[in-house]
C-alpha cells in the first residue's frame, strides 16, 4: 500500500509538471513566463520570445524578465534569443509549471571591427535613429503626466530571490535582502524643462522614510536621448550619438519582430584605447520612427569600484514612444561582506501616462520634488507592478518580527538619516539645525554652538528659529533670532524677520552659497577668514521663486559695524578710514541654477544635483539719515559659474565682479582680492576658482573683476596596479583679475595694493596621477604648478612659483 501511494504521488507530480503549463497557458490563451540567468537567477531583460514558425508575433521580456505570449496550438517549440546568451528552444512539454525559463550566457569575446564589402550595416540604422532623436525624446513633448512606482533593493550580490538558502549570505540575512524600499510618485512635465514630482507614499522595509524617493529620483536619467548618460555626476558617452561613431564599435546582431513591428538589435563596445567613460551593451531600435525601444548600458571598466547597468524599456502608445520601465543595478566593490560587493537595484514602473495635455503653469510647482507622504491613503500593495519576492518579503518581515524596543530604535535611525538630508534633526515640534553646531576660522578658532527652529508640526506656515555660538579664540558669544512666514506655496513666497549679534568677514559678497565645482574652495576660504567686523543687524527679506529655477530676494536691513581687525595696522592717521558706522540698506538678489531639481520637505528646500550655468546678482543702496544710517553708497556684485563637457574633456569657467561707490563707502565692503593662499606661504592643495598664488587680503579694490578658466583632458593613459592605477589627466588653468580704488579718502594715501595693471596666473596640473580605491570610486592624487606673472609678479622665480597637491574624486 505504501509503495502504491508513493507511485501515485510520483505519477500526479509528473502529470502536473508535464501538463500544468499548457493548462495554465490555455486559460486566457496566454503563456506567462519569466526569463532568468541559469547561474544567478537574475532577470534577463529584453529577451525575444516567440513560437517557432510565428516569429512576427513574438514579444520581448521586460526588465523583470517577464513576458506574456499568445498561445499557439499549432506550434510545438518556444524559442528564446538574446544577445550574449545561447539561443534556447523548448518543446511545450519542457516548459516549467512556474513559468521560469533559464538561459545560459555564452562567452563573449571582443569582436574585430572589420567589414570587407561596404559600410557597417548598423550605421544606416544608427543615423536614422540619431536623426529622429528630437521627435522620440520625451523631453520634447509639449507635456506629460504619469504615476511611478519605484522600488529599491539594498542587498549583497549573490542573495537569491526565491528564499532558498543557497549561500552563506542567505543564511546570514535569514533569506532576505538588507533593506527594501518603495515609493509612489506623481510626475508632471511641461516643456521646456519644467518637471515636478510629488512623492505620495514612501517606506523602507515597512518603515516610513523620504530617503528612498530622494535617491530614486536622481539615480538614473529619465530620457535616454541625451548625448551623455550622467551617473553620479559622471558623464558616459551615449552610443546613440554622432560622436559615438568615433568611440564605439557597433554590431547588427539580429532583426526581430514583436507585435508585428520589426526592430533591430545592435550591440556596442568601446573601440580599443578609447574606453574612458564609455559603456557596453545593446540597444533595440524600432523601425517605427527609428526610436529607441529598449537599451542596456553597463560600465566598461571592471576595475572601477562602482559598476552599474542601466536598463530602459519604452512603449509605443499609438502616437508617441514613452518610457515604461527603468531599471538600475549598482555594485559597490569597495563595500563588501566576506568579499561579495554590496548591491543596489532601483526599479521604476510607469503607468497612467497622459501626453500633450494642456497643463496650466500654476499646476507645476517651482520646486522639482515635493514630499506629501500619505501612506494611509496610498497603500503600496495596490500600486506594485509585481508581487514581492520571498527575499523582499523577508526584508519586511524582519522588522515586523522585531521586539518593540528594537523596532523603535530602527525607526529612529531611519528618521534621523532622513532628517539629516535637510540639515535638521527633529525633537518633537522643534528641529536641531546642524549648520550651527560648529564653525572654524582664523578669528574665532573653534566655535561651538546650537541652532533650533520650529517645524511643520508646530505650524505649516510659521517658523521661529534661533542660534548661539561661542568662539574659543576670540572668547566671545554670538547669537541670532528670526521668524519666517510662508504665505504662497506655488511660488514659495516667504517673508523673514531677523536679528543677530555676530561677526562678518570684510569684503564678502552677499550671495547664497550654491554647490558647484568651487564648493570645496569656498569652504577652505571660509576657514582662512581672519579680518572680521562685529555686526549688529536687523533685517527683513521677501523671497520667492518667480520663475522656474530662479529665486528673487528683496531685502531691507540696518546694521551697525565695528572693525575688529584694525588695531594692529599701526596707522593712527587712517583711523577715520576704519571707523564704526551704521548702514541702512535696501537690496535685490537674484539667483539662477540651470537644471537644478530642488526638493521640498515640510517647509525646507533641499538643493538637488547641480546644473550649469549658475548665476548670482546683487544690487543694493545704503541710504544715509534713515534709521541713523551714516553710510552712503551703491554696490553691485555678480558671479557666474559654468561647466561643460566635450567628449572626455571638461571645461570650467568662473567669472565674478563687484563695484561699490558713493559719498561714504566703508572699507568693509571693498573687495579683498581673489586669493586662497594663507598669509604665510606654505605647501597647499590646489582649489578651483581662486588664485593659487595670491594671498588673502593681498589686494583691496572698490571695483574688481576676475575670470578663471580651466581645461581638463581625459586620461592620457591608464595603467592598472591592483588596488591603484596610474591615469594622469592634464588640467590647464588661466586666471586674470583687475581692480582699482576710485573712492577719495581726502589727503590720505590708500594703504593697500590694488590691481590696476592686472593680475595674471597660469597653472598646469597632472590630476589623478595615482588613483586608489576610496568609497564608491577612486580618490585621485596629483600635483600642480602655478606661476604668478605680469605687473604683480614677485622679484624672483621661486617666489612666483607655487607647487600644490591636487586631490580629486574620480570614478
Amino acid at each position: 500500500m505504501r509503495i502504491r501511494l508513493l507511485l501515485g504521488f510520483y505519477l500526479i507530480f509528473f502529470l502536473c509538471s508535464t501538463f500544468s503549463v499548457e493548462s495554465m497557458a490555455q486559460e486566457g490563451s496566454m503563456l506567462r513566463g519569466k526569463v532568468l540567468h541559469d547561474k544567478t537567477d537574475e532577470p534577463i531583460p529584453f529577451a525575444h520570445v516567440y513560437w517557432s514558425g510565428h516569429e512576427s508575433q513574438g514579444v520581448v521580456s521586460d526588465i523583470l524578465g517577464e513576458f506574456q505570449l499568445k498561445w499557439e496550438s499549432s506550434a510545438d517549440t518556444l524559442v528564446i534569443s538574446h544577445v550574449g546568451y545561447v539561443k534556447l528552444k523548448l518543446a511545450k512539454n519542457q516548459l516549467r509549471s512556474d513559468g521560469r525559463i533559464f538561459m545560459e550566457s555564452k562567452q563573449v569575446e571582443l569582436k574585430e571591427f572589420l567589414f570587407l564589402a561596404g559600410e557597417n550595416p548598423a550605421f544606416p540604422l544608427l543615423r536614422k535613429a540619431i536623426a529622429n532623436k528630437k521627435i522620440n525624446d520625451p523631453s520634447n513633448l509639449k507635456s506629460y503626466r504619469y504615476e511611478s512606482y519605484d522600488k529599491m533593493i539594498f542587498t549583497v550580490d549573490g542573495i537569491s530571490e526565491d528564499g532558498i538558502r543557497r549561500t552563506r549570505f542567505d543564511t546570514l540575512f535569514d533569506g532576505g535582502h538588507l533593506l527594501v524600499s518603495e515609493s509612489l510618485s506623481e510626475v508632471t512635465y511641461r516643456k521646456p524643462g519644467r518637471r515636478h514630482e510629488k512623492v505620495k507614499a514612501s517606506q523602507i522595509s515597512g518603515l516610513e522614510s523620504l530617503m528612498t524617493a530622494l535617491v530614486s529620483s536622481t539615480i538614473q536619467p529619465f530620457s535616454f536621448y541625451e548625448d551623455y548618460l550622467t551617473v553620479l555626476e559622471m558623464p558616459y558617452l551615449h552610443p546613440l550619438t554622432s560622436d559615438g561613431f568615433r568611440k564605439y564599435d557597433y554590431f547588427l546582431e539580429d532583426s526581430i519582430q514583436s507585435n508585428g513591428i520589426t526592430s533591430y538589435v545592435i550591440s556596442f563596445q568601446p573601440q580599443e584605447t578609447k574606453g574612458y567613460l564609455l559603456g557596453r551593451g545593446f540597444m533595440t531600435i524600432s523601425k517605427h520612427h527609428y526610436a529607441l525601444e529598449n537599451i542596456v548600458f553597463s560600465t566598461n571598466n571592471n576595475q572601477s569600484n562602482l559598476q552599474f547597468e542601466l536598463q530602459q524599456k519604452n512603449r509605443w502608445d499609438g502616437q508617441h514612444w514613452f518610457p515604461e520601465q527603468i531599471n538600475s543595478i549598482y555594485l559597490f566593490k569597495n563595500f563588501d561582506i566576506n568579499g561579495s560587493p554590496m548591491k543596489l537595484v532601483s526599479q521604476n514602473f510607469i503607468s497612467d501616462v497622459r501626453l500633450n495635455e494642456a497643463i496650466p503653469m500654476k499646476e507645476i510647482s517651482r520646486v522639482g520634488l515635493i514630499y506629501d507622504i500619505q501612506n494611509e491613503r496610498y497603500p503600496m500593495a495596490q500600486f506594485r507592478r509585481d508581487s514581492l519576492t520571498v527575499a523582499e518579503l523577508r526584508a519586511f518581515s524582519r522588522f515586523e518580527e522585531m521586539d518593540a524596543k528594537n523596532l523603535r530604535r530602527a525607526r529612529n535611525v531611519v528618521r534621523v538619516f532622513s532628517q539629516l538630508l535637510t540639515g535638521r534633526v527633529s525633537l518633537g515640534k522643534v528641529d536641531v539645525l546642524s549648520a550651527h553646531l560648529f564653525r572654524i576660522n582664523q578669528y574665532e578658532g573653534l566655535a561651538l554652538g546650537m541652532g533650533l527652529a520650529t517645524n511643520q508640526e508646530f505650524s505649516r506656515h510659521f517658523e521661529l528659529d534661533g542660534y548661539f555660538r561661542y568662539g574659543f579664540r576670540d572668547q566671545a558669544w554670538k547669537y541670532g533670532l528670526g521668524t519666517s512666514i510662508l504665505f504662497h506655496d506655488p511660488l514659495e513666497s516667504r517673508i523673514r524677520f531677523s536679528y543677530s549679534q555676530d561677526i562678518a568677514e570684510i569684503g564678502i559678497n552677499p550671495f547664497v552659497r550654491t554647490r558647484t565645482f568651487a564648493t570645496s574652495s569656498d569652504l577652505f576660504r571660509a576657514f582662512l577668514a581672519q579680518k572680521m567686523d562685529a555686526v549688529e543687524k536687523y533685517s527683513i527679506e521677501f523671497s520667492q521663486l518667480p520663475f522656474h529655477r530662479w529665486r528673487l530676494g528683496l531685502t531691507a536691513s540696518s546694521e551697525s559695524r565695528t572693525p575688529l581687525w584694525t588695531s594692529n595696522l599701526e596707522m593712527p592717521e587712517l583711523e577715520r578710514m576704519f571707523h564704526s558706522f551704521q548702514a541702512t540698506e535696501v537690496g535685490l538678489n537674484l539667483r539662477y541654477v540651470a537644471k537644478e531639481q530642488t526638493s521640498k520637505v515640510g517647509r525646507q528646500i533641499i538643493p538637488g544635483p547641480i546644473g550649469y550655468p549658475v548665476f548670482n546678482f546683487h544690487a543694493s543702496r545704503a541710504i544715509p539719515d534713515v534709521l541713523n544710517g551714516t553710510a552712503d553708497f551703491w554696490r553691485l556684485a555678480f558671479k557666474t559659474q559654468h561647466q561643460w563637457r566635450k567628449g572626455v574633456s571638461t571645461h570650467q569657467l568662473n567669472v565674478e565682479g563687484m563695484s561699490v561707490w558713493g559719498a561714504d563707502v566703508p572699507i568693509s565692503y571693498f573687495n579683498t582680492g581673489f586669493g586662497i593662499q594663507p598669509q604665510e606661504r606654505s605647501f597647499s592643495i590646489s582649489l578651483p576658482a581662486y588664485f593659487q598664488t595670491m594671498r588673502i587680503y593681498e589686494f583691496f579694490s572698490d571695483r574688481a573683476i576676475y575670470a578663471n578658466y580651466s581645461y581638463l583632458t581625459g586620461p592620457l593613459f591608464q595603467h592598472d596596479l591592483n588596488t591603484m592605477s596610474i591615469a594622469p589627466q592634464l588640467n590647464l588653468v588661466q586666471g586674470f583679475a583687475i581692480g582699482s580704488v576710485n573712492h577719495s579718502f581726502g589727503e590720505e594715501v590708500f594703504p593697500f595694493q590694488t590691481m590696476e595693471q592686472g593680475y595674471w596666473e597660469s597653472g598646469i596640473e597632472l590630476q589623478n596621477l595615482i588613483k586608489y580605491r576610496s568609497g564608491f570610486g577612486f580618490q585621485g592624487i596629483g600635483i600642480g604648478a602655478y606661476y604668478r606673472w605680469g605687473a604683480y609678479a614677485n622679484p624672483t622665480f621661486q617666489e612666483n612659483l607655487f607647487v600644490n597637491l591636487s586631490l580629486r574624486v574620480a570614478f
